[in-house]
């Protein structure tokens, strides 16, 4: 199929990109081992654990702590949902963050914010005023948001701008930590909040962010250094704008992130409406539902790393791969929807199959989207700099949170009108359709380089 091929202007991109795996001039010249590349890959695996881990871990424990404070279930859903609005609106600035301070920095800057603030949470359970106890939770949470979107952001941009040949394996890797949080995060929170109290969860996942800080600042101290020693310049707030106008002029990036977006969506479209809809079948047992979810978790995590290999060793397309894991997750909501009207009894073997689809389509949506986007940036002929890598992968934070975010809003809303079966296949179809649409566009829709445009863009950098 022609979406698997490579596509032009791959090779102009990485002339701008050094042979080594790990494209960066150190002050002594001296290049990682292999051992220190892996090294950089763990600490980078433990930030998006220990980051993504503060998200789900409070969810099995938190509403009822915030009921026993006098709290509404809205107002803790508003409070438990700042963290993806805060990242989401976070993440394109984090670009400019990155482009000033550097990616070691800011990776480290993200810690600090979702460990301090995950400390500091582990304490307002002794709050005796409802009022308070709210406040201080939605502030804490949206410093946690804030804290995510400058991690990720610094994680991804080290992955698509160090590891040029092996950017696909690198980033399963990174996704499949993140599966990892949120398979394990609800019941070790709950475990932990059923055998000591309140404060425990939220010390160990701070405990990991203030490690994961000491191995950054160990493992990247070469990265500083470099980055202190290389730049003569300081890139301006113009041109990261400029870059990002540049990338959005493009309808073959847009339907990149249109489609990752409808496709994350998928991850968070169940969590306000599976639950719900399995006690009116008569599944009361919460940790009978919760082993549901955990079977999209699971198929999730194992399905990460084959999309590294796909991309990386067999040279797959990222974008064919994208559409694929889209497609198959919308096949997978589509299940839900359709079988719920014709086999309405088959309960628990269709929501089976169905997350099994959705959580294997998911793990290409996630793993190869950022090479999607780095391919699409080539064929635009942008550098493959720190600032554009920066770029990049704000914007993918932007799709992955935004998708988060609007697929449990929407899905809440439209599931309390129309019913859970129906909500389900019009949007497994939706997601199909948005797939099929950047399909056609990606194979229809070839926009030449304005070359003139690119020259505008040397000018401004130089």
């Amino acid at each position: 199929m022609s979406s698997f091929k490579g596509m032009k202007g791959k090779d102009d991109f990485m002339k701008n990109v050094d042979e080594s795996e790990y494209s960066i001039e150190y002050p002594d010249s001296d290049t990682p081992t292999l051992t220190k590349l892996r090294l950089m890959v763990l600490t980078m695996c433990l930030s998006i654990f220990s980051t993504n881990l503060v998200s789900s871990m409070c969810a099995p424990f938190y509403p009822r702590s915030a009921a026993h404070h006098g709290l509404d279930s809205d107002v803790t859903g508003t409070i438990l949902g700042v963290y993806y609005a805060t990242t989401v609106l976070a993440s394109p600035f984090m670009a400019i963050f990155l482009t000033k301070i550097g990616q070691a920095n800011l990776l480290q800057l993200g810690l600090v914010l979702v460990g301090t603030s995950s400390l500091v949470f582990g304490g307002i359970d002794k709050v005796d005023s409802s009022l308070t106890f709210g406040i201080i939770s939605f502030v804490l949470r949206g410093l946690q948001g804030v804290g995510c979107a400058a991690t990720d952001t610094a994680v991804f941009a080290i992955a698509s701008s160090r590891f040029t040949k092996h950017l696909g394996k690198v980033n399963s890797y990174l996704n499949s930590c993140m599966g990892v949080s949120f398979m394990l995060g609800p019941p070790v929170g709950g475990i932990l909040y059923s055998w000591t109290n309140f404060s425990l969860p939220f010390l160990l996942s701070a405990l990991l962010c203030f490690v994961s800080i000491v191995l950054v600042n160990f493992v990247f101290r070469n990265l500083r250094e470099s980055k202190l020693a290389s730049d003569n310049h300081v890139v301006s707030t113009k041109v990261v704008f400029t870059k990002s106008w540049h990338l959005f002029s493009n309808v073959r990036f847009l339907c990149i992130l249109v489609t990752a977006m409808f496709g994350t969506a998928c991850t968070s479209f169940l969590d306000p409406t599976l639950s719900p809809y399995l006690s009116r079948q008569g599944y009361n047992d919460t940790a009978f539902i919760g082993i549901f979810y955990m079977v999209r978790d699971v198929a999730f995590t194992l399905g990460t790393p084959p999309v590294g290999w796909l991309i990386d060793t067999w040279k797959w397309n990222p974008n064919g791969v994208l559409l694929s894991g889209a497609i198959v997750a919308g096949v997978g909501y589509a299940i839900i929807g359709v079988a719920g009207v014709y086999l309405p009894t088959a309960i628990t073997a269709r929501i089976c199959i169905a997350l099994i689809f959705i959580g294997v389509g998911q793990a290409p949506v996630f793993s190869a989207t950022l090479p999607a986007m780095v391919e699409e940036a080539a064929a635009l002929g942008l550098k493959r700099d720190d600032e554009s890598c920066g770029i990049l992968a704000a914007l993918q934070n932007f799709a992955f949170y935004g998708g988060l975010w609007a697929g449990s809003v929407v899905s809440g809303a439209v599931t309390y009108y129309y019913g859970f079966p129906i909500c389900t296949g019009i949007f497994g179809g939706a997601v199909v359709v948005v797939a099929l649409v950047h399909a056609n566009i990606h194979v229809f829709c070839r926009k030449r380089i304005t070359y003139q445009s690119l020259e505008n863009l040397e000018m401004l950098q130089d």
